[in-house]
């Protein structure tokens, strides 16, 4: 048999890891015009936690701004754990 024919790939578990939504200069950020700047960020990380199994992240970070002040930032994290052998 080859060795593609062994491996194998399986999901264990999909959960949101973490969620943060903030408004930190609110509601004074939006008594002014409303022409935000959006920045926006992908990440992700990986990490063994025992043999041939996986935790991937994925977090997503988005951040509004009006000049120098923040409108929302938000932050989103969401995970599984994989099995995979090959």
């Amino acid at each position: 048999m080859s060795d593609a024919a062994q491996a194998s790939f399986s999901i264990e578990k999909i959960y949101v890891k973490d969620v943060s939504f903030e408004t930190p200069n609110s509601p004074q950020i939006f008594m002014t015009d409303w022409e935000p700047e959006i920045d926006f960020n992908l990440g992700s990380a990986a990490q063994q936690i025992q043999e041939n199994t996986y935790e991937v992240t994925l977090k997503v970070t988005v951040t509004v701004t009006l000049g120098q002040k923040t409108a929302y930032l938000i932050e989103v994290s969401q995970a599984g754990i994989f099995g995979a052998l090959g």
